[in-house]
């Protein structure tokens, strides 16, 4: 048995207290460091002793044995159901399962308690058992519980510590981020269509698998990632192997990992990479979970996302503690970290049972700005670089009125009528997502969409020139809502002027 640290035997405390109060549907929410695992060991651990039988489902193969060793080590009996390697029986304690193998030959009927692993990554054969499985409990466990209807399928979510605490206790190391051409990035990402709440892959390949850009990543890792082990996030195969061949190009040893590649070959790769033998490695989503190489200390981020959990599971990767190592640096070529933050910004936001993102889950991200000379993500307030130690540049302030009161245009400081700029600046990138997505505007008529609506939302403020490389934020409900009655009001005028 591992000692749970407090956060841990909170957590458990918790989902306890909340199984008590009538929640057959729960989920743990414990952010990468944080030992959910250990914790997800503990509750299996527990209802063994009870003579109950767990089922914990894993959403990828190559999870089972991971699973398997830590809960064999609790010295649990442990069985699996995955394909071929399928072997267990009543008698055990613990049944290890693949949701791809629940959903070609249906689960155990006799387990008691259900854990979900990446619970985040819900397949219809999740919802399905749960449905045929009504009167039993079900834990779901996830480090990123963003999913935007998981209000549908669990009742109660227990929230373990934020990444911020973590990271000041020591459970994780700091990250400092650069945004090499971002602002360029963000013009390329402005032909490029959505799918599903995500950029279309194939467009996404197209538009950055470019040599220039590819040699840009190479560059910058040698100026910037210090010789650090070093995982990298590409867009498609094509694109990581093309990474990989220009860091091999430069005497750099790296190597390339995909779903394809075979397993005896996947387990060499990461044992050369935890050797220090291999420098780089480059995948295609298949390092993002359950990945675990601590010493990895640098993230190459080459794939633009505006998924959250998928940004934040890929820089999870290399914030874990090891000997000797004091911080991670993230090298984020897409531009995701402007758009979401810091790994110690993440905030777990409540259950939602719509099918569309909660908008206290957006209200929490931070948007950074990079610096113009080193590319280092500064936060919105911070006027000097703390890497390179130059300010950001201002324009001449003019003065103007609002609410009785002198304010100056484009002080990131003036925040009149009670808005900070960060809302502000939330409000102008939502207005860029629905000139771009709605309406289907080019790059100039999006950009004087948003100036238009920012000066008419904030009586004639101007917004920062800088916001014009932000990459678009699906708007909240308000924005929505604001610019529904925007839209009512112009039919209204141009109906009054026809008469």
């Amino acid at each position: 048995m591992f000692t749970l640290y407090p956060h841990q035997q909170q957590a458990i405390e918790d989902l306890r207290a909340g199984r008590r109060a009538g929640h057959l549907r729960q989920i743990l929410a414990m952010p990468t460091g944080s030992g959910k695992t250990v914790v997800a060991s503990h509750l299996a651990h527990a209802a063994a002793a009870r003579d109950k039988k767990v089922l914990f489902i894993v959403d990828r193969i190559e999870l089972v044995g991971q699973a398997v060793r830590h809960l064999a080590g609790m010295g649990l009996s442990v069985g699996v159901l995955q394909g071929e390697n399928t072997n267990f029986s009543r008698t055990d304690e613990v049944i290890v399962a693949s949701i791809q193998t629940i959903r070609a030959r249906s689960a155990p009927y006799w387990v008691d308690v259900i854990i979900i692993d990446e619970v985040h990554i819900l397949h219809r054969a999740h919802i399905d058992l749960m449905e045929a499985w009504n009167l039993l409990p079900f834990i779901g466990l996830s480090a990123t519980p963003l999913r935007e209807d998981l209000g549908k399928y669990f009742t109660h979510l227990v929230r373990g510590p934020a990444v911020a605490w973590l990271t000041e206790h020591g459970f994780l190391v700091p990250a400092k981020a650069f945004c090499p051409g971002a602002e360029h990035i963000g013009r390329i990402l402005d032909g490029v269509a959505t799918r599903a709440g995500d950029f279309a892959e194939q467009e996404l390949a197209a538009a950055l698998n470019r040599k220039e850009l590819v040699g840009d990543i190479v560059r910058t890792w040698q100026d910037k990632g210090e010789g650090r082990s070093t995982l990298c996030f590409a867009i498609d195969i094509a694109h990581s192997k093309s990474i990989v061949e220009d860091f091999t190009a430069a005497g750099i040893a790296a190597a390339h990992l995909d779903a394809y590649t075979a397993e005896g070959e996947r387990k060499d790769l990461i044992a050369r990479f935890r050797a220090g033998e291999i420098t780089i490695l480059s995948s295609v989503n298949v390092l993002g979970i359950g990945f675990d190489v601590p010493d990895a200390a640098c993230a190459i981020l080459a794939r633009p996302t505006l998924s959250e959990a998928l940004d934040m599971q890929q820089k999870g990767r290399v914030i874990r503690p090891a000997e000797g190592k004091v911080d991670a640096i993230l090298l984020d070529h897409a531009g995701n970290t402007l758009r979401f933050g810091l790994p110690i910004h993440f905030e777990v936001p409540d259950l939602d049972a719509q099918d569309r993102p909660t908008t206290k889950a957006k209200r929490k991200q931070t948007r950074m700005v990079a610096c113009s000379h080193c590319g280092f993500a500064l936060e919105p307030d911070q006027r000097t670089c703390p890497n390179c130690g130059i300010d950001r540049p201002t324009r001449s302030p003019k003065l103007r009125v609002v609410d009785g009161e002198l304010v100056a245009y484009g002080d990131y400081t003036a925040t009149p009528a009670g808005v900070s700029v960060a809302q502000k600046r939330d409000w102008y990138a939502g207005f860029v997502w629905y000139a771009k997505m709605r309406l289907g505007k080019d790059r100039e008529a999006t950009l004087k969409y948003a100036f238009a609506n920012h000066l008419d939302k904030f009586k004639g403020e101007k917004p920062a020139w800088s916001w014009r490389g932000l990459p678009p934020l699906p708007p909240s409900d308000e924005q929505l809502r604001w610019l529904h009655s925007r839209q009512i009001r112009w039919a209204h005028s141009k109906r009054r002027h026809q008469r």
